[in-house]
């Protein structure tokens, strides 16, 4: 069995192969593979314990792993089948994990550039990954190799003439684990040619805009020189970048600081010009005091939740509020009701003006203790579906004897209050998912937190799918629900149409109308004030583990626009809102995961069990794995037989939502992550 089949058919063994990340090592596609060629190639593995297997295993994969004995395993025999054997090996292995030493990332940006006719210069990006160490080139044409340069350039000499090199740049972490490596070929120059000497063109128009007090960017004009290769960026006279675009931010600087910046360019030769500088002074850092707000105190407490109120200051239109230190939204009003708290709790509530800058005053605090459970109504016992049809659902549930009535909603929205122990939700769409709340309310009128449920209304192709004789009206039910959302541009029509396309039978037909409606994703989700995003959600209150399938349309949206604290954001430059805002946290910004990795095409899961979350792209067989509270970040490219490590700042879960650094959207698929420190965004591009 070759790689390539071998990855097809690990395909359903990949989500559990990732979770053995447990603390022994990570086992990856080409362990499993190394496991297969140990079975392929020994024909007598009967009798052999668990340390000979792993021994054999660490032998197949070129290195030593130290293991422990084990139970002998006398089921493998000869001829034995490759799947079975499979799982023998994985039954073993999670039980006595080898620890598998992860080399870095490849490089990224390499070029190769013949400075005369036996010399080649090398140029690229070392990684990020905080295992990295040092770099090993290989001219593979002679089979010739320099280790541990430390800087992001060679110069290979000692070459031929008008000969064509192929050369490998390698990846080695401090463990000294090598990466398969980046290749790149190159010609050396003719003995009978002409060497190019002329340096090309400087740039032109060197500029400076958003020049704050630690970030700034330069702005140029290339020339237009034909074997013009890149353009050179200095810092007080140290390199910093190569590119070939028109512009370079930078950041992490010091307020009031005076800077250089040395702009060059090299052409495919290797000569550089002596270069454009200018110089750009960082601007001071200034504490705006911002005026408190007045009149601030708590005006009602419940079970369950604190209201407070608040007078705003003159020219101040904006409030944040903060719960125990971490903020929970920002409001315009002058007062608000902080839910879903626990009785007899002591809390802290920070008020602070913001101004329309984003500058925030130091906050008044005010203290509250919410009441005890005894006086309030405990929640609904045995909360189930009754019935349902296309357009309605039935619950059903106990109430207790201090509940004299319970409310009931409907994502979020009020749906109805009754006294009975049964209630007839109307008026739904069909093959939707909805999300029920049944909260209590005693004769005081205290209300209780609520117990949820969630169910999805009949839909024809929802459940006779599976009949030839339905599918074309099925098809024909799906294509006239998206013709309407074609024609509304409304996001819960959109979430109608995708519901009923993706419940089609694959072929031609469905991707046509998966088609159709991409075309008009961004327009319809874009004029929709929803929160929920476009994503369906099953919430399954007894379970483990919570599942947010991916939508029908596969999403690739190439630019996000996000503020820190606001809702507010803008999806390939059209406007929409969030569930949840970013946040800074102890000096990291943090975004919520789920709004943007679901519109590049990850599908999402959370382990409730672990606080573990796999996301899983199936275009191209990348995983990406993490966990709340956890610093690592582990990325497997299953397609690539490629997997790696690196630290970032932990997952926090806020409001039920998880928020993750910026650098996770960047290692999710290359997007290149910026921070506005005038405007205060971020800006995420593709």
């Amino acid at each position: 069995m070759n790689k390539k089949r071998l990855r097809q058919w690990m395909a359903p063994f990949a989500t559990a192969t990732l979770i053995l990340n447990t603390g022994y090592g990570i086992l990856a596609p080409d362990a499993v593979a190394s496991a297969l060629s140990i079975e392929r190639h020994n024909s007598n593995l009967t009798g052999l314990n668990t340390a000979q297997l792993h021994t054999k295993l660490a032998t197949a994969q070129g290195r030593h792993v130290p293991v422990t004995s084990g139970t002998k395993v006398t089921t493998l025999t000869k001829g034995y089948g490759q799947n079975t054997y499979l799982n023998q090996m994985l039954k073993v292995m999670s039980s006595q994990m080898v620890t598998a030493n992860i080399a870095p990332a490849e490089i990224s940006n390499l070029t190769a550039i013949p400075t005369e006719t036996t010399k080649v210069n090398l140029f690229w990006t070392n990684p990020s990954d905080i295992n990295f160490d040092h770099i090993k080139v290989v001219n593979v044409t002679n089979d010739v190799y320099v280790d541990n340069i430390r800087s992001n350039s060679y110069m290979m000499s000692g070459l031929q003439p008008n000969t064509t090199y192929t050369f490998r740049v390698k990846t080695v972490n401090k463990s000294g684990d090598e990466s398969l490596g980046t290749t790149i070929q190159a010609k050396t120059a003719s003995v009978d040619g002409p060497v190019d000497k002329t340096p090309p063109g400087e740039v032109s128009g060197l500029t400076a805009t958003n020049v704050g007090y630690n970030a700034f960017t330069v702005n140029y004009i290339l020339p237009k020189d034909a074997d013009l290769s890149q353009a050179i960026i200095y810092l007080n006279g140290k390199e910093v970048q190569r590119t070939t675009g028109t512009s370079y931010s930078f950041s992490g600087l010091i307020a009031s600081t005076n800077y250089t910046v040395l702009v060059k360019t090299i052409d495919k030769s290797g000569n550089i010009s002596g270069g454009i500088s200018i110089p750009v002074t960082t601007s001071a850092l200034t504490v705006d005091t911002v005026p408190e707000v007045t009149g601030a105190s708590v005006t009602s407490v419940n079970n369950y939740s604190v209201t407070v109120s608040w007078t705003r200051p003159s020219g101040i239109n904006t409030v944040s509020l903060y719960k125990d230190g971490q903020l929970v939204t920002d409001s315009t009003g002058s007062s608000y009701t902080f839910n879903n708290l626990s009785a007899s709790q002591t809390y802290t509530f920070t008020i602070r003006s913001k101004r329309s800058t984003g500058a925030l005053s130091s906050g008044v605090r005010l203290t509250a203790t919410t009441d005890s459970t005894s006086s309030n109504s405990s929640e609904v016992s045995n909360l189930e579906v009754d019935s349902k049809s296309d357009t309605w659902i039935k619950i059903t549930y106990d109430m207790p004897s201090k509940a004299d009535k319970v409310k009931i909603y409907v994502d979020g929205d009020y749906e109805g209050t009754t006294s009975s122990e049964s209630y007839k939700i109307t008026d739904l769409r069909e093959g939707r998912w909805y999300e029920i709340k049944v909260v209590t309310v005693n004769s005081n009128g205290r209300e209780s937190s609520g117990v949820k449920i969630s169910e999805r209304t009949d839909s024809d192709g929802y459940y006779y799918y599976s009949s030839s004789s339905s599918s074309s009206s099925n098809y024909e039910k799906a294509r006239d629900l998206m013709r309407i959302a074609e024609n509304s541009l409304n996001a819960s029509d959109w979430r109608s149409a995708r519901d009923a396309i993706s419940d089609l039978p694959s072929g031609t037909r469905k991707s046509d109308l998966l088609d159709r409606l991409e075309a008009i994703r961004n327009r319809a989700i874009g004029t929709s004030s929803s929160s929920s995003g476009t994503s369906s959600t099953t919430t399954t209150t007894s379970g483990t583990t919570s599942s947010y399938p991916n939508n029908a349309v596969s999403s690739y949206s190439t630019s996000f626009t996000l503020t820190p604290g606001a809702k507010s954001a803008y999806v390939d430059g059209r406007a929409t809102t969030m569930a949840q805002a970013p946040r800074i946290i102890n000096g990291a910004t943090m975004v919520p995961l789920r709004f943007i990795s679901e519109r590049i095409g990850y599908e999402v899961n959370y382990e409730k069990a672990t606080k573990k979350i796999i996301l899983t792209r199936p275009t191209d067989g990348k995983q990406v794995v993490l966990q709340v509270k956890n610093s690592t970040l582990a990325v497997y490219e299953l397609n690539n037989s490629r997997s790696y490590s690196t630290n970032i700042t932990a997952p926090v879960i806020v409001n039920g939502y998880t928020l993750v650094p910026l650098r996770v959207i960047s290692e999710l698929s290359g997007y290149q992550v910026n921070y506005n420190t005038a405007s205060k965004q971020i800006t995420i591009t593709k």
